[in-house]
Parts: structure tokens; sequence; C-alpha cells
């Protein structure tokens, strides 16, 4: 790829200050008072956290991502195994980071790796499967989700879709297997999760929705995920890019000394290029798992199908070769936008309803949720449940009798949160019953 010379030099007075604005925000004081804060709930007092170096704690990171990788493989999921092995690899990156899962001590304390990488960490799990090189599981991530953009696109204009092409369910997720849906609504589930994120329509749905369901002022935080010049990004040392606010201004900085690349219309490929998401706002994002739930009690079962694979996209697109402007979920929302444009003269979905969504599935409307359930999550069989996650919310929405499991990071009980889902579905004039629990195996 050309790449222009002027781009190799950085402005030193620029970057500098640009690093002052960033790292002088008033989030770190933030970080520091959270992680000085006592546990009330440990046994052990708080043991504060540790930060250990892959490098120079090679032995202890190479142990701990390998127990941490086969704790998760054993776990029960609506999944292949050969798609568990590629998706979970970065679910281990983000425990070795924050110090969850098996990355503490005997006592409790969390042993962060601020340093760890997707490659890093498959760089470990190749040495018991030749499979994990990281160059494979990148293509291969890559390769099934073009495949499956490519089907997508060419069966728009069919009235049903079957969910297992080539005889395989999409993406290994077993219960897909034999499942057809309404092309029009699955189409419309994607559209409405592929949008979610993108910051540009949730700073729209601040001004579209100003108050809560409880009229008070309504805020949801967000960013943009580009892709940057990775040894550049590298230069610059900004750190981690999701933890302070970034403008305008610092935006277009980092695009004119080359740390954030400009031409949407270049092929952008890992490692030499990479992506990072830069905040735009602080505040808390929206509830995957309310937004799914949303989907399906306003759109129906094929559009709460479409829009869980869409959250499936953006997972598995944090890491591949070939790099997609904006992210594959949001550029296949926008493929299938100019299809229906193009042939309806409109759109599919139009704003208004993604505004609707993110403003229903905000963290911090009323009643309020600490809880967003990852990919990983809405198909593992949780401890006590027979069924994926994602189904015991469609059996919330149906009004049958569902499990009351932990959800997300958080473990929020199903019977806290679904009094949360009801509470805001009625608000919007979806009502549901109120939910009768299995008891499930303990």
């Amino acid at each position: 790829m050309r790449r222009r010379r002027g781009r190799k030099k950085f402005n030193v007075r620029r970057v500098d200050t640009l690093l002052d604005q960033v790292k002088n925000g008033p989030d770190q004081s933030r970080d520091q008072r959270r992680n000085r804060r006592n546990d009330q709930h440990s046994k052990q007092p708080w043991q504060g956290r540790r930060t250990l170096s892959v490098f120079r704690d090679r032995e202890l990171f190479e142990g701990l991502v390998t127990l941490d990788f086969d704790f998760l493989m054993s776990q029960p999921f609506a999944c292949g195994q050969r798609n568990l092995a590629d998706l979970l690899p970065q679910s281990v990156l983000g425990r070795a980071m924050n110090g969850h899962g098996y990355f503490t001590d005997d006592y409790g304390t969390p042993l962060s790796f601020p340093d760890a990488t997707f490659e890093r960490i498959l760089t470990v799990l190749e040495g018991t499967d030749a499979n994990l090189k990281a160059h494979q599981v990148r293509h291969r991530r890559g390769e099934m989700l073009g495949k499956f953009g490519h089907w997508l696109l060419q069966h728009l204009d069919d009235a049903e879709l079957a969910l297992d092409p080539e005889g395989q369910p999409v993406f290994g997720i077993e219960f897909l297997a034999g499942q057809k849906v309404n092309t029009r609504e699955f189409l419309t589930g994607m559209v409405l999760a592929g949008f979610m994120d993108d910051w540009s329509y949730r700073a729209n749905t601040l001004r579209h929705h100003r108050q809560t369901f409880s009229g008070m002022p309504f805020n949801i935080g967000g960013g943009d995920i580009v892709i940057v010049d990775a040894a550049n990004f590298e230069m610059v040392g900004l750190g981690d890019t999701g933890a302070a606010v970034f403008t305008d201004e610092q935006m277009r900085t980092l695009k004119d000394i080359g740390v954030i690349c400009q031409n949407r219309h270049e092929k952008y490929s890992f490692p030499q290029y990479d992506q990072a998401y830069f905040r735009r706002q602080m505040g808390d994002g929206v509830c995957d798992d309310l937004a799914i739930i949303y989907i399906g009690a306003k759109y129906g079962f094929s559009a709460m199908l479409g829009a869980f694979l869409m959250d499936a996209i953006d997972t598995y697109d944090k890491y591949l070769l070939d790099l997609t402007w904006g992210g594959f979920d949001t550029h296949l929302a926008g493929r299938i936008q100019k299809h229906f444009l193009n042939t309806e003269d409109e759109p599919l979905v139009w704003d208004d309803a993604i505004f609707d969504l993110i403003h229903f599935a905000a963290k911090r409307n009323d009643p309020s949720i600490n809880l967003s359930s990852s990919h990983r999550r809405l198909i593992q069989i949780e401890k006590g449940s027979s069924v994926a996650t994602v189904l015991n919310h469609w059996n919330f929405l149906q009004g049958e009798p569902v499990f009351d499991i932990k959800l997300g990071f958080a473990r929020v009980p199903a019977s806290e949160f679904y009094i949360v889902a009801a509470k805001r579905l009625k608000t919007a004039g979806m009502p549901v019953a109120d939910p009768v629990y299995i008891k499930g195996k303990q």
C-alpha cells in the first residue's frame, strides 16, 4: 500500500499537547478512587490490584492463560467447539487485562496484564493447539464473517431464510440448525443492532430523546471505532483511548499526524493497521440484553435473531486480518439499508426506530441496569439453566417459564433483570406477563 511520506514525522508539540489533554482528564482520579475502594463482599480485605507484565512475568502469564482458556472451553455453550476455540481467546484477553477469571492470586487479588494482546494470548495457546496460531484465527474469523455477509446480501429479497446455509448453522450456533426466519424481520433486527453502537446515532438520540422514562435528563456514552496506523498509534502512546473523551479537534489532529487513517476506500490489513476505540462522550452505553429483548418484543423472534447475530458479528469483528471501515456490523447494516433505498425508495429501518432502541436499552434509562451480556454470555448455558441465555430472554417475552440465572459479567440475577425489562417494556407500551421461574439444577 502506498503511504504518504509526510505521515512519518510527528509534530511533537501537537502530540504532547494532545497527550496532556487526554491523560490529565477528570476520569484519571475517578479510576484511581475506584481501584482504592474496599470490596465489602469479600471475606478478605481488599488487596488492591497487582499490575504485571507479559514479559517480566511470562511463566505466570502463560500458566494463567492456559488455565483460563481451558476453563472457558469446558463450560456448556450452544456452539460448536471449533467456533468456540476462535471466540474464547477474546474473552481470555479481556480477563487478563482486567484481572478477572483465573487472573487472580490465592487471596482474590486481581492480576492485571495491561500489555496482554490477542496475539500474545494465542502465542501461548498455540503451544497446545497448532490451529490457534493468531494469523489463522484472525483468518478464520474473517472468512466466516465474509461468507455470511456474501450469502446474506445474495438473499435480501427472499421471503424466508434458513439459518443453516450449506447444512451448518450460522457461526456454529447450535439452536440455529433448522431455524427459518422471516427475511424482512430478520434484516430489521440486524440493521437496528448494527447501528445502535454507532456514535452518530447515539449523539442524535440525545437530541431526539432528552429525558429518561422517569423524566430525568437522558445521557448515554459512546465513541468511534476507527482504523489506525499501528506503528504511529503505538509511537504516540495514548494508552487506553476508551478511558478519556476525544474532541473533534483532537480526532482531526490524530488524522493530520497519521495516527487515524482517513481514506475510507483504501484496504487496511492487520498488523500494519488495527482498530481502536476512541471515546467521544463519557457515560454508560446500552445493555445488549435489553436491546435484544426490545427488538424481539417490537419486531418478533426473527428480528431478535437478526439482532443477536449482528451482536456476534460485532464481537468477531474485533480481531480480523482485513479491517472494515466503521466495523463489519455497521458496514453490513449500511449495505442492507442501501439495498432497500435502491429497490423501494426508502430505508428498511428509519432513524427514529434506531433512536428509540438506543433510548430504551440505555443502561442509565429508568430503571437503570448495570449489565450487558457479551456474545459469549448470550450463547452460554448458565448454571441452573438448560438453554442459552438469549433463548431464556425470548421465553421471558413469550410468558413462558424462565431460568433465574446469573447474567453478564456483573452476574445480575435474572429475577432482578427481568423486573427492569418488564418495567421498561410496560413504559414503552409493550407489557409482558410477570415471569415464572424454573428451579434449575444447582
